[in-house]
């Protein structure tokens, strides 16, 4: 990946306002769903959605350990001066990602069939998407770790 102009501190900065952007679209959705839509004012209303909703959430939740970090690998430079900054950024949008549509997908089942745990599912999600908030210290201790690891296998 090519390299950018921003400095460290504003690339980790790009990455924690696109965690924080994406977990408040869940949770601007959510309170829509429940105040505005009155997801659950009524009773229950089946529950076949809801469970594929849950069974989606499980599946994004593991896909979001794997899939970023297959796809953000092809970015690295084998060679080369590779661009950490980028990659992580990649694997932070893609994993992101998986688990802001699972959340949505829950959201849509609460309004559907009105259960409120697709609301704790959602809630569950957006928790974990805010727990993977990259931090300054974390951010640089993965590209060390992936520099030594990179160094390792020359």
């Amino acid at each position: 990946m090519q390299s950018s102009t921003l400095q460290p501190d504003e690339r980790i900065r790009v990455m924690q306002i696109l965690t924080l952007a994406m977990a408040a679209g869940v949770v601007m959705f959510g309170v829509v769903a429940v105040l505005v839509i009155g997801a659950l004012n009524e009773p229950p209303d089946g529950q076949l959605i809801s469970l594929l909703g849950l069974a989606f959430a499980g599946l994004a939740f593991v896909l979001h350990l794997i899939v970023p970090g297959i796809i953000a690998n092809q970015n690295v430079v084998a060679d080369g001066e590779t661009d950490w900054y980028a990659v992580l950024q990649v694997r932070t949008i893609i994993g992101l990602a998986l688990l802001e549509g699972a959340a949505f997908f829950n959201l849509v089942a609460c309004i559907l069939e009105h259960n409120w745990w697709s609301l704790a599912v959602a809630g569950g999600l957006v928790f974990w998407m805010l727990a993977r908030f990259p931090t300054t210290t974390g951010v640089e201790q993965w590209i060390a770790t992936q520099k030594l690891e990179q160094d390792a296998q020359r």
